[in-house]
């Protein structure tokens, strides 16, 4: 499953609109949208952000085949290609 997909799956599942989701954790609207239409994958902070404003941990997004043990697969209309995560440690 894509994050946009798990995303929204979450979000319905706890009675969220998208408006709701994004007042409840501190988002704009639009970035909610753009994560679950798969246009931005969001930093992990963020993830951690969502899972606490949808009330799950977030490891709820761990499955996700968009999210790679430690790579982020670009969304399709961005090419595909992967990027390794940024260190910790500013190098």
């Amino acid at each position: 499953m894509l994050f946009a997909e798990k995303l929204r799956k979450l979000r319905e599942g706890a009675g969220l609109s998208q408006e709701g989701l994004a007042q409840k954790g501190g988002f704009s609207v639009g970035n909610v949208r753009n994560y679950e239409q798969g246009r931005r994958l969001p930093s992990f902070p963020i993830v951690v952000k969502l899972a606490e404003a949808l009330g799950v941990d977030c490891s709820a997004f761990s499955g996700c085949s968009d999210v790679i043990a430690g790579e982020v697969e670009k969304p399709a209309a961005k090419g595909g290609k992967k990027y390794p995560q940024p260190k910790k440690g500013g190098k």
